[in-house]
């Protein structure tokens, strides 16, 4: 690997990069949604109205980090539905639903933004029809707001695919938060990373790089590879998944004894081309 947080200087710091307010479909003003997260201990936001860019200094608060977003939608003529999420955004993008994806891929990176896939499970993308997308920097491998109104929040599937085939997007785990009550739709899943300040050009960095990790609840400790072997240590957990191509990888579960805090994984001779890791809670089923 080119970069490992783990073991990078800096410290590691948590937040939102998928959230709507009142100024497009969202149920909370963007003070509100600003607020919530400073309260809950979050250091980083992006406010990603549909089709238009929010600039984010009115909302400024003391410790939170607000990264400019956007999100687009379109249909593909040869997909149908996609919507794309850019962070890190430096310039007003004019939104043209008739743009083609990788069209609005381009048009993302140009101004300045990271193009991340949005929920292809709910939008009724297939693998095959993200196969031929340059360019896009990662794909939301769970959506908050997606699997708590449709059940279709976990893209997993796709991102596997994907990474088989050689492409190497960064997996997201997103609430896409709009405020809606009664039991409401924040704080479902966000992202770590490790930066050495937070600002937006370090957070930013980070990101790019890989150096995060996504997650509904679990820490990790520590990642890395040394002589062919995976090692994680990880917050108390049921179940360990080294997913990788294929056939290929395995698992490591607790079972009825105590839970797992470190597995390993050894690779194989077949020669894997990619290794990602599932730590899953030992509080859920």
């Amino acid at each position: 690997m080119s970069i490992n947080p783990f073991t990078a200087p800096g410290r590691w710091y948590r937040g939102n990069l998928h959230t709507h307010t009142t100024k497009s479909d969202g149920r909370m003003s963007p003070e509100e949604m600003v607020e919530w997260h400073v309260a809950h201990g979050y250091d980083f936001l992006s406010l990603t109205e549909h089709r238009m860019r929010l600039d984010p200094a009115p909302y400024d608060r003391d410790g939170l980090l607000l990264i400019p977003g956007i999100e687009l939608d379109g249909h593909d003529p040869a997909s149908g539905l996609y919507h794309l999420v850019g962070l890190g955004v430096e310039s007003s993008v004019k939104h043209n639903s008739d743009l083609s994806l990788q069209a609005a891929i381009d048009t993302l990176r140009a101004a300045g933004g990271l193009a991340v896939l949005a929920h292809p499970y709910w939008s009724g993308q297939t693998s095959a029809d993200l196969l031929s997308v340059e360019r896009a920097w990662g794909i939301e491998v769970f959506n908050g707001v997606c699997q708590k109104e449709r059940g279709k929040g976990l893209s997993a599937v796709h991102w596997d695919d994907l990474l088989a085939a050689g492409k190497r997007l960064w997996g997201l785990a997103v609430d896409d938060a709009h405020g809606y009550p009664p039991d409401g739709d924040l704080g479902w899943s966000w992202e770590m990373a490790k930066a050495q300040e937070l600002s937006g050009e370090a957070i930013l960095k980070a990101l790019e790089a890989g150096a995060f990790y996504s997650s509904t609840g679990p820490e990790i400790h520590d990642l890395r590879l040394e002589d062919g072997v995976v090692t994680v240590r990880c917050s108390p957990a049921k179940h360990v998944h080294f997913v990788c191509d294929w056939a290929l990888g395995g698992a490591v579960h607790a079972w009825n004894g105590p839970p797992l805090t470190e597995a390993y994984f050894q690779l194989r001779k077949e020669g894997e081309t990619y290794v990602r890791v599932e730590c899953i809670d030992h509080l859920e089923s």
